[in-house]
Protein backbone atom coordinates (compact mmCIF):
# COMPACT_ATOMS: atom_id res chain seq x y z
CA UNK A 1 0.00 0.00 0.00
CA UNK A 2 2.86 2.40 0.78
CA UNK A 3 4.25 1.95 -2.73
CA UNK A 4 0.89 3.14 -4.05
CA UNK A 5 0.94 6.12 -1.67
CA UNK A 6 4.47 7.07 -2.73
CA UNK A 7 3.71 6.65 -6.44
CA UNK A 8 0.48 8.66 -6.30
CA UNK A 9 2.13 11.36 -4.16
CA UNK A 10 4.77 11.87 -6.84
CA UNK A 11 2.03 12.04 -9.48
CA UNK A 12 0.05 14.53 -7.38
CA UNK A 13 3.15 16.66 -6.92
CA UNK A 14 3.77 16.76 -10.66
CA UNK A 15 0.10 17.43 -11.44
CA UNK A 16 -0.15 20.33 -8.99
CA UNK A 17 3.06 22.22 -9.73
CA UNK A 18 1.19 25.53 -9.88
CA UNK A 19 0.01 25.02 -6.32
CA UNK A 20 3.48 23.88 -5.26
CA UNK A 21 5.22 26.90 -6.80
CA UNK A 22 2.84 29.19 -4.92
CA UNK A 23 4.74 28.21 -1.77
CA UNK A 24 7.59 30.26 -3.25
CA UNK A 25 5.72 33.41 -2.22
CA UNK A 26 6.79 32.63 1.34
CA UNK A 27 10.42 33.15 0.32
CA UNK A 28 9.73 36.90 0.48
CA UNK A 29 9.62 36.51 4.26
CA UNK A 30 13.16 35.10 4.18
CA UNK A 31 14.51 38.50 3.18
CA UNK A 32 12.41 40.20 5.87
CA UNK A 33 13.58 37.82 8.59
CA UNK A 34 17.20 38.78 7.89
CA UNK A 35 16.53 42.33 9.15
CA UNK A 36 15.39 41.11 12.57
CA UNK A 37 17.88 39.87 15.16
CA UNK A 38 15.11 37.80 16.75
CA UNK A 39 15.12 35.39 13.80
CA UNK A 40 17.76 32.70 13.40
CA UNK A 41 17.74 30.87 10.07
CA UNK A 42 19.12 27.35 9.70
CA UNK A 43 18.25 24.13 7.86
CA UNK A 44 15.25 25.67 6.12
CA UNK A 45 13.75 26.76 9.44
CA UNK A 46 13.24 30.17 11.05
CA UNK A 47 13.71 30.24 14.83
CA UNK A 48 12.25 33.16 16.79
CA UNK A 49 13.44 34.51 20.13
CA UNK A 50 11.46 37.37 21.60
CA UNK A 51 11.31 39.96 24.36
CA UNK A 52 9.21 43.07 24.93
CA UNK A 53 11.07 45.42 22.58
CA UNK A 54 9.29 47.08 19.65
CA UNK A 55 11.38 45.21 17.10
CA UNK A 56 10.58 41.93 18.81
CA UNK A 57 6.84 42.67 18.70
CA UNK A 58 7.10 43.56 15.01
CA UNK A 59 8.99 40.32 14.45
CA UNK A 60 6.25 38.33 16.17
CA UNK A 61 3.58 39.99 14.01
CA UNK A 62 5.64 39.20 10.92
CA UNK A 63 5.97 35.60 12.07
CA UNK A 64 2.20 35.33 12.57
CA UNK A 65 1.55 36.68 9.07
CA UNK A 66 4.00 34.13 7.69
CA UNK A 67 2.29 31.36 9.66
CA UNK A 68 -1.17 32.30 8.35
CA UNK A 69 -0.05 32.40 4.71
CA UNK A 70 1.79 29.11 5.25
CA UNK A 71 -1.42 27.62 6.70
CA UNK A 72 -3.37 28.78 3.63
CA UNK A 73 -0.94 27.06 1.26
CA UNK A 74 -1.01 23.90 3.38
CA UNK A 75 -4.81 23.94 3.07
CA UNK A 76 -4.55 24.40 -0.68
CA UNK A 77 -2.06 21.55 -0.99
CA UNK A 78 -4.19 19.13 1.03
CA UNK A 79 -7.29 20.19 -0.90
CA UNK A 80 -5.56 19.48 -4.23
CA UNK A 81 -5.40 15.78 -3.34
CA UNK A 82 -9.10 15.64 -2.42
CA UNK A 83 -10.00 17.55 -5.58
CA UNK A 84 -8.12 15.08 -7.77
CA UNK A 85 -9.29 11.93 -6.00
CA UNK A 86 -12.95 12.90 -5.50
CA UNK A 87 -13.27 15.13 -8.60
CA UNK A 88 -14.43 18.19 -6.68
CA UNK A 89 -14.57 21.59 -8.36
CA UNK A 90 -12.80 24.54 -6.75
CA UNK A 91 -15.80 26.90 -6.74
CA UNK A 92 -17.89 24.55 -4.62
CA UNK A 93 -15.10 24.02 -2.15
CA UNK A 94 -13.81 27.58 -1.78
CA UNK A 95 -16.62 29.25 0.16
CA UNK A 96 -17.62 26.02 1.87
CA UNK A 97 -14.33 25.09 3.48
CA UNK A 98 -11.12 26.73 2.22
CA UNK A 99 -11.44 30.01 4.11
CA UNK A 100 -12.46 28.33 7.37
CA UNK A 101 -9.95 25.50 7.04
CA UNK A 102 -6.92 27.78 6.64
CA UNK A 103 -7.94 29.74 9.75
CA UNK A 104 -8.35 26.51 11.74
CA UNK A 105 -4.96 25.23 10.61
CA UNK A 106 -3.37 28.57 11.50
CA UNK A 107 -4.84 28.41 15.02
CA UNK A 108 -3.70 24.80 15.37
CA UNK A 109 -0.12 25.63 14.34
CA UNK A 110 -0.12 28.60 16.73
CA UNK A 111 -1.34 26.46 19.64
CA UNK A 112 1.20 23.76 18.76
CA UNK A 113 4.04 26.31 18.68
CA UNK A 114 3.03 27.63 22.11
CA UNK A 115 2.80 24.11 23.56
CA UNK A 116 6.21 23.15 22.16
CA UNK A 117 7.68 26.39 23.53
CA UNK A 118 6.31 25.61 27.00
CA UNK A 119 7.67 22.05 26.84
CA UNK A 120 11.14 23.25 25.80
CA UNK A 121 11.12 25.94 28.51
CA UNK A 122 10.32 23.31 31.14
CA UNK A 123 13.18 21.20 29.82
CA UNK A 124 15.64 24.10 30.12
CA UNK A 125 14.38 25.05 33.59
CA UNK A 126 14.69 21.54 35.04
CA UNK A 127 17.68 20.34 33.02
CA UNK A 128 15.80 17.61 31.15
CA UNK A 129 16.28 18.92 27.62
CA UNK A 130 16.68 15.46 26.08
CA UNK A 131 13.42 14.24 27.63
CA UNK A 132 11.45 17.29 26.49
CA UNK A 133 12.88 16.92 22.98
CA UNK A 134 11.53 13.37 22.86
CA UNK A 135 8.15 14.55 24.19
CA UNK A 136 8.03 17.36 21.60
CA UNK A 137 8.84 14.89 18.82
CA UNK A 138 6.11 12.46 19.94
CA UNK A 139 3.54 15.27 20.20
CA UNK A 140 4.42 16.62 16.75
CA UNK A 141 4.40 13.11 15.29
CA UNK A 142 0.97 12.22 16.64
CA UNK A 143 -0.50 15.51 15.40
CA UNK A 144 0.94 15.41 11.90
CA UNK A 145 -2.44 14.53 10.35
CA UNK A 146 -4.38 17.41 11.90
CA UNK A 147 -4.33 19.51 8.67
CA UNK A 148 -5.66 16.48 6.80
CA UNK A 149 -8.39 15.96 9.42
CA UNK A 150 -9.44 19.61 9.17
CA UNK A 151 -9.54 19.72 5.37
CA UNK A 152 -10.49 16.18 4.36
CA UNK A 153 -12.81 15.32 7.25
CA UNK A 154 -13.98 18.92 7.76
CA UNK A 155 -13.23 18.57 11.47
CA UNK A 156 -12.75 21.29 14.04
CA UNK A 157 -9.36 21.68 15.72
CA UNK A 158 -9.72 19.43 18.77
CA UNK A 159 -11.74 16.71 17.00
CA UNK A 160 -9.07 16.95 14.29
CA UNK A 161 -6.40 16.25 16.91
CA UNK A 162 -8.28 13.14 18.02
CA UNK A 163 -8.71 11.99 14.40
CA UNK A 164 -4.98 12.47 13.79
CA UNK A 165 -4.06 10.31 16.78
CA UNK A 166 -6.62 7.67 15.80
CA UNK A 167 -5.25 7.51 12.25
CA UNK A 168 -1.71 7.16 13.63
CA UNK A 169 -2.73 4.28 15.90
CA UNK A 170 -4.63 2.59 13.07
CA UNK A 171 -1.82 3.04 10.51
CA UNK A 172 1.50 3.04 12.41
CA UNK A 173 3.58 1.47 9.63
CA UNK A 174 2.40 3.90 6.95
CA UNK A 175 2.96 6.85 9.30
CA UNK A 176 6.46 5.67 10.22
CA UNK A 177 7.38 5.21 6.54
CA UNK A 178 6.14 8.74 5.77
CA UNK A 179 8.29 10.04 8.64
CA UNK A 180 11.29 8.14 7.28
CA UNK A 181 10.80 9.61 3.80
CA UNK A 182 10.47 13.09 5.32
CA UNK A 183 13.58 12.60 7.47
CA UNK A 184 15.62 11.48 4.46
CA UNK A 185 14.51 14.48 2.39
CA UNK A 186 15.23 16.92 5.23
CA UNK A 187 18.65 15.32 5.81
CA UNK A 188 19.47 15.75 2.11
CA UNK A 189 18.50 19.45 2.28
CA UNK A 190 20.72 19.92 5.35
CA UNK A 191 23.66 18.28 3.56
CA UNK A 192 23.10 20.53 0.52
CA UNK A 193 23.01 23.59 2.79
CA UNK A 194 26.22 22.51 4.55
CA UNK A 195 28.09 21.87 1.28
CA UNK A 196 26.98 25.19 -0.24
CA UNK A 197 28.00 27.08 2.90
CA UNK A 198 31.47 25.52 2.68
CA UNK A 199 31.89 27.13 -0.74
CA UNK A 200 30.56 30.48 0.46
CA UNK A 201 27.21 30.09 -1.29
CA UNK A 202 23.81 30.95 0.27
CA UNK A 203 23.06 27.48 1.59
CA UNK A 204 20.39 28.72 4.01
CA UNK A 205 18.40 30.31 1.20
CA UNK A 206 18.67 27.22 -0.99
CA UNK A 207 17.53 24.97 1.86
CA UNK A 208 14.51 27.26 2.37
CA UNK A 209 13.61 26.90 -1.31
CA UNK A 210 14.00 23.12 -1.16
CA UNK A 211 11.88 22.91 1.99
CA UNK A 212 9.07 25.25 0.90
CA UNK A 213 8.75 24.20 -2.74
CA UNK A 214 9.89 20.60 -2.47
CA UNK A 215 9.70 18.83 0.87
CA UNK A 216 6.74 20.45 2.66
CA UNK A 217 4.16 20.22 -0.17
CA UNK A 218 5.30 16.71 -1.13
CA UNK A 219 4.97 15.42 2.44
CA UNK A 220 1.58 17.10 2.88
CA UNK A 221 0.34 15.45 -0.30
CA UNK A 222 1.73 12.12 0.85
CA UNK A 223 -0.03 12.44 4.22
CA UNK A 224 -3.22 13.56 2.49
CA UNK A 225 -3.26 10.64 0.09
CA UNK A 226 -2.57 8.16 2.89
CA UNK A 227 -5.30 9.77 5.01
CA UNK A 228 -7.95 9.75 2.30
CA UNK A 229 -7.35 6.05 1.60
CA UNK A 230 -8.99 5.25 4.94
CA UNK A 231 -12.29 5.52 3.05
CA UNK A 232 -12.87 2.03 1.66
CA UNK A 233 -14.59 3.17 -1.55
CA UNK A 234 -11.74 5.52 -2.47
CA UNK A 235 -9.12 2.93 -1.45
CA UNK A 236 -10.67 0.21 -3.60
CA UNK A 237 -10.91 2.55 -6.59
CA UNK A 238 -7.30 3.69 -6.26
CA UNK A 239 -6.00 0.15 -5.82
CA UNK A 240 -7.97 -0.97 -8.87
CA UNK A 241 -6.49 1.82 -11.00
CA UNK A 242 -3.00 0.94 -9.83
CA UNK A 243 -3.45 -2.73 -10.75
CA UNK A 244 -4.92 -2.27 -14.22
CA UNK A 245 -2.49 0.60 -14.93
CA UNK A 246 -5.09 2.72 -16.65
CA UNK A 247 -5.14 6.46 -16.67
CA UNK A 248 -7.72 8.04 -14.43
CA UNK A 249 -10.45 10.17 -15.97
CA UNK A 250 -9.47 13.72 -16.78
CA UNK A 251 -10.96 16.22 -14.35
CA UNK A 252 -13.84 18.21 -15.85
CA UNK A 253 -14.00 21.77 -14.62
CA UNK A 254 -17.37 22.80 -13.22
CA UNK A 255 -19.32 25.62 -14.85
CA UNK A 256 -21.66 27.93 -13.00
CA UNK A 257 -25.24 28.00 -14.30
CA UNK A 258 -25.00 31.68 -15.08
CA UNK A 259 -22.06 31.06 -17.39
CA UNK A 260 -22.33 29.92 -20.98
CA UNK A 261 -20.47 26.76 -21.81
CA UNK A 262 -17.93 27.41 -24.53
CA UNK A 263 -19.05 25.63 -27.68
CA UNK A 264 -22.45 24.70 -26.26
CA UNK A 265 -25.67 25.98 -24.78
CA UNK A 266 -27.29 25.95 -21.35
Amino acid sequence: MFRLILKRSIEEYQANLKVIISFGMLLAFLFLFVFFEQFFLASGTAFLSFNFSILSIIGIVLGLIFLYIFSFFITLTVYSVKRDVQRMDFDTYWNFLMKKASAKIFIFYLILAIVLYIISSIGLAFGVVALTMVISFVVTMLLMYVPQSIVLDEAKIFPGIIKSIEFWLANPLTSILILIVGSILIFISIVIEFVLELFGLPGVGISFIILLIGIVPFLEQMKSYAFILKYSLIRETEVMHSKVKTRKAVKIDAVRLREKVKGGKI
